[in-house]
């Protein structure tokens, strides 16, 4: 319950916001830690930061303008990968701020990572990979979709990290297919 709460304050306040000029800017989102987000231990578990980083995506999206142009062409957006480093805890009563940034694209994989701010201080940071796909399992590249939202024409350099994931998914694709042709 407590996480579809959240997805509708952050959703009518994204919806509610103006579309930002530039789609490269950082988005902020703040999401109060309750305490039933703790389950049974002292700090909040991985699996509900991913659920914020969730939330921040969304917001993130809506507010660059992708969310229309996902919406119109009927595409949809899947997360391939995500790695979080923690570095501090999430207690309760708190509100995490997290900070998106689109960092670069490749393909049809956008690159994000989301600064989870407590109290002032980075307590984790997540490196996202996402795709967009079209009807049917379609690749759309994300060339054509940074220049309609008024990014540059070419990704910002992506760091190794995200080049490691970016292989990383199509490694497991590649074999995913092969694996589905031989059934």
């Amino acid at each position: 319950m407590n996480l579809f709460l959240r997805f509708m304050i952050v959703l009518l306040s994204a919806l509610r916001s103006p579309i930002a000029n530039d789609p490269l800017a950082p988005t902020r989102v703040t999401v109060p830690v309750w305490r039933l987000d703790q389950a049974f231990a002292p700090a909040v578990p991985l699996h509900r930061i991913r659920s914020f980083t969730d939330l921040a995506t969304i917001n993130s999206v809506i507010r660059i303008g992708l969310g229309r142009l996902i919406r119109k062409n009927g595409w949809m957006p899947i997360i391939q990968v995500e790695t979080i480093s923690l570095s501090g805890e999430l207690r309760c009563p708190a509100k995490v701020q997290i900070v998106t940034r689109i960092v670069g694209w490749q393909d049809n994989y956008v690159c994000y990572t989301h600064d989870i701010n407590m109290e002032g201080e980075t307590v984790a940071v997540s490196r996202m990979l996402a795709r967009i796909i079209g009807r049917k399992g379609v690749k759309i590249g994300i060339d054509g979709i940074a220049r309609e939202l008024g990014a540059p024409a070419e990704s910002p350099r992506l760091d190794a990290s995200f080049v490691a994931m970016i292989a990383e998914s199509e490694t497991g694709r590649a074999l995913a297919g092969s694996a589905h042709d031989a059934a």
